[in-house]
């Protein structure tokens, strides 16, 4: 798709955004993972995904190339594509030392995650809410299509902009919850345990007998050989919920990894510190 009617940026979806995602509007504050080559040569000269950190930028005010300005806005959100440039929209003549070098054709492969149209400081508590409402449902819609980290990221924004809500407004603190739960099943689905882990302990200081959270935290802990944090977890989800039968399952693969961790211990340096004794004795 030539989007600029000269041949200067075109685009190719590679995969669909799921139905009923929207394009991101001129000013609002969007967040996408890439990864850019040269188009001569091939070679990779950036990715947000190997810094492991969506890049943010302010959509149609010549903060990036101008080629992604113009690419971004017409994606849909949840949408990947691959985004070809002339050097007239992107670094020009004079390129960008040392990777990108003078007059370069660039390609990148771009995934939206979503935006911000309207920063939280500049919301009222009832703005803030019913935005983070919103966007909570449009994570629920990408995480049906099996869309993990744009979920997260949808989950994740909901958060932050219910973050700090008072004790005493309660549908406020029951989103939160929810968008930081959801948000922790999506890195569960990634395998970014410690996000997870974190994640839940942040859900545990809005509800302490979140089971969800607990059991969540307990599955992360796990997967990170924290044995004895995923037993505590998930033997205080048992307690809290007895007939939760997949909790209970977990507390039990938790608590056989823990005790064959300790085992190994014993073996490892129980021998040595004997052996340690005995020569202390023969000196």
């Amino acid at each position: 798709m030539d989007l600029t009617g000269d041949g200067g940026v075109t685009k190719q979806v590679i995969s669909a955004a799921p139905d009923g995602a929207g394009c991101p509007p001129a000013g609002a504050r969007v967040f996408v993972h890439y990864t850019g080559h040269l188009v001569q040569g091939g070679a990779q000269f950036d990715s947000s995904r190997g810094r492991g950190q969506p890049l943010e930028f302010k959509l149609g005010v010549g903060s990036v190339i101008s080629a992604w300005d113009v690419a971004v806005a017409k994606m849909r959100q949840g949408e990947t594509a691959v985004v070809h440039c002339t050097s007239e929209y992107g670094y020009g003549w004079e390129g960008s030392p040392p990777k990108i070098p003078k007059d370069a054709a660039l390609r990148f492969e771009i995934e939206l995650l979503g935006w911000k149209e309207k920063d939280k400081e500049d919301m009222s508590s009832a703005e803030r809410l019913a935005h983070a409402q919103e966007v909570r449902s449009e994570g629920a819609e990408l995480f049906k299509a099996a869309e993990w980290e744009a979920a997260r990221f949808k989950f994740a924004e909901g958060a932050e902009y219910l973050d700090g809500a008072p004790r005493g407004e309660a549908e406020a603190q029951s989103a939160l919850l929810s968008c930081l739960l959801n948000a922790a099943q999506c890195e569960l689905k990634l395998g970014e345990w410690a996000a997870a882990a974190d994640r839940c302990g942040r859900a545990l200081a809005v509800d302490a007998a979140s089971v969800k959270a607990l059991y969540r935290r307990g599955v992360a802990h796990g997967e990170l050989g924290r044995h004895a944090e995923a037993v505590a977890d998930l033997l205080a989800a048992c307690k809290l919920e007895p007939k939760n039968r997949e909790a209970r399952e977990q507390y039990e693969k938790a608590r056989r990894a823990h005790a064959e961790a300790k085992a190994a211990d014993k073996a490892a340096f129980g021998g040595f510190l004997e052996r340690a004794a005995g020569t202390r004795t023969e000196l």
